[in-house]
């Protein structure tokens, strides 16, 4: 039980305009670089590796190449940990880590806030919630907010590249977004 996001009710929003207009609503916005989005088979019997998301991996290239980045240039992370192992598959399927090293990420701390890749620094969606619709604005704002500097307790050093990962059906949709602050 404890290794599962309870889900919850919830709404969020986020404007999207063309960067030229940005100046009208905010003077400090934030753009995205590049998105990407995948699906798989939903049934987890049609897979051969249920632990490797490659629909999480699909979706991520999409967006970094969209951006011209790779892992490496990403300063944080907001990804789905619906279910704790998600999260430490997202490590390795967004290329933060190498394929079977997600726990050793954990448990080295390099993707706490402070590590090489922070990742969740909101607590995720098992500290706050899964309001299902909401969950991918949500990881949004956190990365718009890390971008402009408002992460409070939270905010991650110098960040200026954020990436946020939602998916859906054990896996079966991801989408990735990457966005830099202006």
């Amino acid at each position: 039980l404890l290794h599962c996001s309870p889900v919850t009710d919830g709404g969020a929003a986020v404007l999207l305009c063309p960067l030229e207009r940005a100046g009208e609503f905010t003077d400090r916005p934030v753009k995205i670089l590049g998105s990407g989005a995948a699906t798989s088979s939903l049934s987890l019997a049609n897979r051969p590796d249920p632990a490797d998301l490659d629909v999480v991996e699909l979706s991520g290239n999409r967006a970094y190449e969209m951006a011209g980045l790779s892992p490496d240039d990403i300063d944080l992370a907001e990804v789905h940990d619906c279910f704790a192992i998600a999260e430490i598959c997202c490590y390795e399927a967004l290329g933060f880590v190498e394929r079977g090293k997600g726990k050793d990420a954990a448990r080295e701390g390099i993707t706490d806030l402070g590590g090489r890749i922070p990742v969740n620094v909101s607590g995720g969606l098992k500290s706050k919630g899964h309001p299902v619709g909401a969950t991918g604005i949500a990881q949004a704002v956190t990365i718009f907010e890390q971008l402009r500097g408002e992460g409070g307790e939270v905010q991650v050093e110098n960040a200026r590249i954020g990436l946020a990962q939602n998916m859906g059906g054990s896996g079966a949709s991801s989408v990735v977004h990457i966005f830099q602050g202006v």
